[in-house]
């Protein structure tokens, strides 16, 4: 089978977006409220573990200038800006971007500059940096969004994706036979698999070391309801009620253990 073959084959179960860039940015103008209040109220684990694994791995420096590929709101532009000597920020979201300003001048940051823009870019002068970073981009995935992560960084290419994330309702949940596995950006092996033949199929040798997390969150039952409710419409609200009681700890506390998996991909962009 030839290359071109295989890596259609791959980039097909990356699924990327066909939607037009302006329907995207409005998608993620309206999500941006939501991700900056996770960012600020949930784990911070990941954002400092990955900083620290690129610090391991020689990849992160002092030295170094970063592009953060789809940075949001600064989960990791912020914690990598500490660490290196600059980081680009680059997202098609406005919204977003208002949030990662916040939080620039929250830290007292004079490293980081931000690029409104789509990935891979058109027009716009992106510029070459020593690390290409991307963590739970949507925009990364197609071979030519790769391909340009890998051009513009003179040294190394990162990507962040999740493999793994449950916690104890979704478990109960499916005990209980109200859901089946849970399949999505945040549980899929599949785009992690995607990633990795992709690139060694344009000639890197990719590497992947995993990162994991523990985390409560204390809900009130109402919450945990209307949280739960959302996420799956079609389980009834008296099926949902008998599960969260069953593992209901307190009176009107709801105990969520979140567990996940990171994965963290690595690539010398210098192919020799």
């Amino acid at each position: 089978m030839e290359s071109m073959d295989i890596l259609s084959i791959f980039e097909q179960r990356l699924k990327p977006s066909k939607q037009p860039i302006e329907a995207m940015e409005e998608k993620w103008n309206q999500k941006a409220e939501m991700f900056y209040s996770n960012q600020i109220n949930g784990s911070t684990y990941y954002s400092d573990a990955v900083p620290r694994l690129l610090e391991q791995k020689k990849i992160l420096d002092p030295s170094v200038s970063v592009l953060d590929i789809g940075a949001g709101s600064g989960r990791y532009a912020i914690p990598l800006a500490k660490r290196c000597k600059s980081v680009r920020a680059l997202d098609l979201s406005s919204e977003m971007l208002q949030f990662l300003e916040l939080e620039i001048e929250k830290n007292n940051l004079d490293n980081i500059d931000i690029i409104k823009s789509a990935w891979p870019p058109t027009t716009e002068e992106i510029g070459e940096f020593d690390v290409a970073f991307s963590a739970m981009c949507p925009a990364t995935r197609s071979v030519k969004a790769l391909e340009a992560m890998s051009n513009v960084a003179k040294k190394h290419g990162v990507i962040c994706q999740f493999t793994a994330s449950s916690d104890n309702v979704v478990e109960a949940l499916q005990k209980h036979q109200q859901i089946e596995k849970v399949k999505g950006p945040h549980n899929n092996r599949d785009l992690l698999q995607s990633y990795f033949n992709i690139l060694w199929e344009l000639g890197y040798q990719p590497d992947i070391s995993y990162l994991h997390d523990t985390f409560v969150i204390n809900m009130s039952f109402n919450e945990a309801l209307h949280t739960y409710q959302q996420r799956y419409e079609h389980v009834k609200a008296e099926q949902l009620g008998k599960v969260l009681s069953s593992i209901q700890q307190e009176e009107d506390s709801i105990k969520v253990i979140k567990k996940t998996t990171l994965a963290v991909i690595t690539w010398e962009t210098n192919k020799n």
